[in-house]
This record gives structure tokens, sequence and C-alpha cells, in this order.
């Protein structure tokens, strides 16, 4: 304890010796007086950076830099106060000092990390600089957003920017992306897919994340290849002070949860869960396996030294379902078998060498399985083992300097065979799974990678900030060296708001099994993007802010088929938007936002064509949410989502032809323009209502959720009949309720 305080008390003392030195230069010291602080965590004496800061009763606003400093200068003489507020964080009492002239008054100002509270997870950002772009949710949020069932993941898609295909479809369209452009992270470590079944419910327990952050687009060197837009999820540790779990049971599936310490030094948790519509005794001729699936995280983490933290994690999920196909198509007919699963594992270091220089050292492997097989023969496996060694070092040099740096080195060997057809472009109408060439094969590629990049974050004033960094990635399939500039500024103006700028030029290597030797093109390389963006962000009191947030990404090198090479880079796209967010947040009583993005995203497939609408382009996206403690253990809550219909390409006529199994005449429809229509837009109303009971030794919460309030038909797509040759609409989700329970002890 006393060594703590020593730390604590060293890193705060050099930071106000250093940043008064610089701050004395700059400001006059007759007259009138000024205020010079700093916030640190209580917990260990580091300091907070992003931290909100009021002058109470004026318009003076300060967020903290990556030294956890903020001032206020050029006051008259009396008595102030001084109120502090960030996500996560406990709002410390408000601190009152005198000014006096020629004075300069120095504050230190201890924030508490937020407890983790019954039915909540607090989700909070890395202490890093607002200079790189980002979106996050602040964690005590996420179970208390309707429509979600409290998934943490699934709440993602009521930020601004970000939506979906349809109800019951947990893929991410991030600023005119499509969901392969985004990468996900948990605890440094890359999971295979984010949802059961694509969208189910999310692969990971929201009772163990503890931050989230969106990064979705414009962000640092700090992210490597392959990705377009990152969700960087990290673990909670396990309760430090005594052993306690959690229960939740609904409809759909079970979870449990439990915690505890390792002496005095370490915690660990373990949290799992399993469907079990499959255990039920009901039998349905056509279903051999119901649809079953399951997933489980662990984590243990212990202080070995005062300055070296050691953690090991693990982390599983497996979707699995095999039913008999009774359909008109012959060669689709028969027995379907799906199985899609992942499991890692990774041991982290995270060392304090001094006051000034932090590493993180990470070893990790991870295993991704695929297997899909039915109907006359057909099947694709896949099985992708890999290992990654990665070391990231932060070396703060002055409170003005901070460098970073990483280093990556990552192999995977990637084996399976197929009997399938080819990938299709995006988009591609055209496309159908009978009269595809067929493609035979087995398959054995190993990918190995390099990657490293150097960061400096720059504070050269109060009001600015740069961050300049630079990667350099390498992959041996296609035998390239990959270059990426990021680069941002942050103005922080006088009246409050903070203006942002971020440039970044990223790559993304081919997706399997477009390089396939058999399936694709060894020979085709990653394409690239030039990411523009520009964020205007005000907090206009402690309980209300907002945000406005530009972006433009130019795409090149996409890659496409070709007639003769199978596939080549020669595709071109863009996407830009404009979001807005507003929010209002009054603790424990209230929090809601109103967000409403616009997005245009298109495609140029090859140098002739002409441009047209990407499958993921939403034109509007609009999200009013709000929740009410009605008293101290009752809560409502609404949500309202709109979104434009996706893109489709609409049948003009059909034709009589063959079919090349069963020779039956069948309608091959003729298309329009590539997604050259609309679907109706859609829109829906959800409501949550919570009820909290305390007992002696534990607690209890119903909550009860139902989806679709109004009951709106929203369209999924439109299928063509190829027997009748018509369309026929498919909808989504009707009106449902949801009810689930949750213990605690």
């Amino acid at each position: 304890m006393e060594t703590c305080l020593m730390r604590r008390s060293l890193i705060i003392f050099v930071i106000l010796m250093s940043t008064s030195l610089s701050f004395s230069e700059t400001v006059e010291l007759t007259g009138v007086g000024h205020i010079h602080g700093i916030i640190y965590q209580r917990s260990n004496g580091m300091p907070l950076a992003d931290m909100n800061v009021h002058l109470v009763g004026s318009e003076q606003h300060f967020v903290t830099n990556v030294d956890g400093v903020f001032q206020f200068n050029n006051l008259v003489n009396g008595g102030y106060r001084i109120r502090v507020f960030a996500s996560g964080f406990l709002s410390p009492e408000d601190t009152v000092v005198i000014v006096r002239s020629g004075n300069v008054t120095n504050l230190q100002i201890a924030a508490e990390r937020a407890h983790v509270l019954f039915d909540e997870v607090v989700v909070t950002t890395r202490s890093r600089s607002t200079t790189v772009s980002r979106q996050s949710m602040p964690a005590k949020e996420i179970k208390r957003i309707p429509g979600t069932a409290g998934d943490a993941i699934r709440a993602l898609q009521a930020l601004p920017g970000i939506g979906s295909a349809a109800d019951f479809d947990g893929s991410l369209y991030i600023r005119g992306g499509s969901p392969e452009d985004n990468v996900f992270y948990f605890d440094r470590t890359r999971i295979g897919y984010p949802y059961h079944f694509g969208g189910l419910v999310s692969t990971l327990s929201s009772e163990v994340i503890e931050r989230i952050d969106v990064y979705a687009g414009g962000f640092g060197a700090e992210f490597g290849s392959d990705a377009q837009a990152v969700i960087d999820i990290y673990s909670r540790p396990g309760n430090p002070k005594h052993m306690s779990g959690k229960l939740n049971m609904n409809l759909l599936y079970s979870e449990g949860l439990l915690e505890g310490p390792i002496g005095k030094s370490g915690s660990w948790y373990l949290s799992g869960r399993r469907s079990y519509v499959d255990l039920l005794p009901i039998t349905v001729d056509s279903i051999t396996t119901f649809p079953r699936f399951w997933d489980y995280q662990f984590r243990t983490t212990y202080d070995l030294t005062p300055k070296h933290k050691i953690s090991l994690s693990a982390f599983a999920a497996d979707d699995f379902m095999e039913f008999k196909l009774g359909v008109d198509r012959k060669e689709f007919a028969g027995d379907l078998l799906f199985e899609n699963g992942f499991d890692g594992q990774g041991i982290h270091l995270e060392s304090l060498l001094t006051d000034r220089f932090t590493s993180y050292l990470s070893l990790s492997r991870s295993f991704n399985h695929f297997n899909l097989s039915f109907g006359e023969g057909f099947f694709l496996k896949i099985a992708a083992p890999d290992y990654e060694f990665r070391q990231d070092a932060v070396f703060r040099l002055n409170s003005a300097h901070r460098f970073e740096s990483g280093l990556l080195l990552g192999t995977s060997a990637t084996s399976g065979s197929a009997f399938f057809p080819r990938r299709p472009d995006e988009g591609d109408p055209d496309f159908d799974f009978a009269f595809e060439e067929k493609i035979r094969d087995t398959f054995r590629i190993r990918y190995n990678r390099a990657e490293a990049y150097l960061q400096n974050r720059y504070s050269p004033f109060a009001f600015l900030s740069i961050a300049a960094g630079f990667r350099i990635d390498y992959l041996n399939v296609t035998n390239q060296i990959s270059l990426g500039p990021r680069a941002s500024l942050k103005f922080r103006i006088p009246s409050g708001s903070q203006l942002r700028f971020a440039y970044g030029r990223y790559e993304q290597s081919p997706q399997p099994p477009l390089n396939f030797p058999n399936f694709g093109n060894p020979d085709v390389k990653s394409s690239r993007a030039h990411h523009y963006t520009m964020e205007v962000e005000r907090q206009i009191s402690s309980k209300t802010g907002f945000r406005i947030a530009g972006y433009y990404k130019d795409l090149a090198n996409l890659i496409t088929s070709d007639s003769d090479a199978i596939y080549l880079n020669q595709g071109y796209g863009f996407a830009r938007g404009l979001e807005l967010f507003l929010r209002h947040d009054t603790g424990a009583r209230f929090f809601g936002w109103v967000s409403y993005a616009y997005a245009r995203s298109e495609r140029r497939d090859r140098p002739t064509d002409l441009w047209r609408l990407y499958s993921f382009d939403q034109t509007h996206v609009a999200t009013l949410t709000g929740s009410y403690n009605l008293s101290p253990t009752m809560e409502i809550g609404v949500k309202w989502q709109y979104s434009s219909g996706n893109p489709y390409t609409p049948v003009v006529g059909s034709t009589l032809e063959r079919h090349p199994t069963t020779g039956g005449l069948i309608y091959r429809p003729n298309f329009a323009d590539t997604n050259s229509g609309r679907l109706t837009p859609f829109h829906r109303l959800d409501v949550r209502i919570n009820k909290a009971f305390s007992f002696n030794r534990w607690k209890m919460a119903v909550y009860f959720e139902l989806l679709n309030v109004y009951n709106r038909k929203n369209l999924f797509r439109l299928s063509f009949d190829e027997d009748e040759g018509t369309y026929e609409k498919i909808f989504q989700l009707p009106i449902i309720p949801y009810l689930g329970v949750k213990a605690e002890f």
C-alpha cells in the first residue's frame, strides 16, 4: 500500500512539475489567477485522460490530456467549484478552490472506477487520446437498451453509422462497409465470429465485458491490416474480494458466471452458456438435431509484482444443426449439416518498467473451423489454426510526447476440402448455385505475416493534440509489403468544443478462397482504402453532449470476378456520410440519445462498368432510445429505429430453361441493373421493463422485452419463385415477447 502511494505521489509530482514549468511560460501571472490540476485513478495513481472537467457556473470546460492534466486560465479573484465526470468512473465531489491574483492553484483530484452493479456491466474506453476517431458505449447502459436482451455486442447497432441487414442478422454495416471489413478483438485476440448462427446472440457473455471501443474509421497505426473498422473488446478481471456468481435464464438459453479472488493479488472468472431447444422432448421428422450453441470465457489475472501483471485467458464458441431438406430442387434435397466454431487461448504480461515506459506482451493461439454439407454431395470444410506473438509498448517522453510502438508475428496453416462453386461477386444477381461450375479440391495454405508500427502523440499546446503514425505489414501469400501512414489532429476550442481530423491508409488482404490456386487467383493482391474523417464534439453540460462526424472513404484494387483470370484487383468504390449524435444522461435516473446517419456507398466492379449501389448501403439510419428508473428497483426503456430499405436487384422478366440436374423446366429470372431497386424502409419499436429484488444474501431481476411493439411487417427480401416466375415477399420478425430471469449471489 505504501509503495502504491509513493508511486502515485511520484507520478503526480513529476507531471505537475513538468507541466507547471511549461504552463508558467505561456500565461501571465499578474492581475488574474489560474487553476492547474491533474486527475488520477485512486486505485493505482495513474493519470486519467479524457476526463471532462467543468468550471461550475461558467462556460469553461476542459478535457484532460494523456497525463490527466487540465487548466483554467485568467480567472478573477474568488471561489470556484470544479466538477469532474467521465463514463465508467464515479464522479468525485465538487472541489472548491480559492483563486488569487498572480497565483497558480495546483490541484490533485482522485477518481474511482465505477463498481460492477447488479444487472449492468461497466464498459469504458482505454486511456488513450481522443485524437483517433472512436465511438464508445458506457457499459452501464448496455443491458438497459431495449431490443437487445442485455446483449452488449448487439447493442452496438444503436450507435450512429452502424446498421444491420435484418432483425435476426447480427452483421454490422459500419460507415458503408460490409461485415467482412470489421475485425473483432477480445482480450487482444481475434475472435472467429461475433454472433451465434449469424445473429441469434453474441458469442461473448456481456457479464465479463469491461469495455468496447468501436473504431469506425480513421483510426491510428496500432490496428493492423484487413480492417476498415475495429471492434475492440476487453474483459474485466474477476471479483478480487470474494466468491460470487450470476445466473441468467431466458427462453433461448441459460448462462452462468462464477468469479473470485486468488490470494490477495489476483482474481479469476468463468462464464458459460448453452441453448437448450435440442434438449427438450420435441420430435420433428425433418430435424435430425435441433440448432444448438454454446460458448465459454475464462480469465485469471495475477499481480506478480507491483509493476508486473500476468493474465491467462481462454474462450470458445460452437454452433451446430442437422436436418433434412425436402425441397423441390433435387440437388439441394437430403441431409444438411452445419457446424461452425472457434476457440482461443492467450497469455498476457503487462509491465510498468518505469514510470514512463509500459510494455504489453501477448502470446495467443486460436482455431477456427467450418463444416457445411448438403444435397448431392456438396460440401465445404475449412480449419484454420493461428499463432501470434504481439508486443506493444508505450513510452511517455514528457508531458507533451508519448511514443507507441508494436510488433506482431503470426502464422496460420489453413486447410480444407470442398465440392462447391466459386465465390460470386458481391451483389451478383445472376449467381445460381445449380447452374454454377462446381470445383472439387483439397487445399492447404500457410499464411505468414509480420506487422510493425510506430506512433507519436504530441500535445505542443493545451488546445492542440497531434497523432502521427506509420505501419508496415507483410503477408507471404501476396508477397506484398503494405505501408500505412496514419495521422490525426485535435483542437480544443475555447467554447469547450473539440474539433478532430483524421487520415489513414488501410489495406485488406484477399479473403479466402479468392487466392486459392483452384478456386481463385493466387496472384491477386490486397485492396486499398484511404479514410478522411472530421468530427466536432461538445459537452453542452455535465448531462448533455453532442457529436457531428463526416467521413469519406476512397477504395481501390477491390477484387472482383474476371472471365479470363477468375479474379482481379480491378474494382473501385467509395463511401461518404454524415453522423449526428445527441446524448443526455442524468446518472442513475435517466439516459437516452437521438442519432441519425446519412451514408452513400457505391462500387464499380470493372473499369468499363457503371457505378452502382453497394449491397450494404443504407442511406438513412435513425435511432431514438431512452431508459428511465421509475424507482430504485424498476426501470422502463424504449428504443425506436428507422433505416432505409436494403438495395436489391429487381426482376424485369423471365425465361423458361431446363434445370441442369433434374431436366425439368424452370423460370430463370432476367435482372435489371445491379442494386437498382430498394426495399421498403424498416422501422421498429421495442420496450423493456426490468424489476429487481434484493434478499439477504442474493439478488434477483426479472426483465421483459416486447420486440416490434406495433407489429410492423418489415420486408426482409423478395424471393423469386422459379416454378411460378413470380416474387414472394419474406418478412422479418413479427411482435415477439421475451422474458428472462437473472440471479446474483
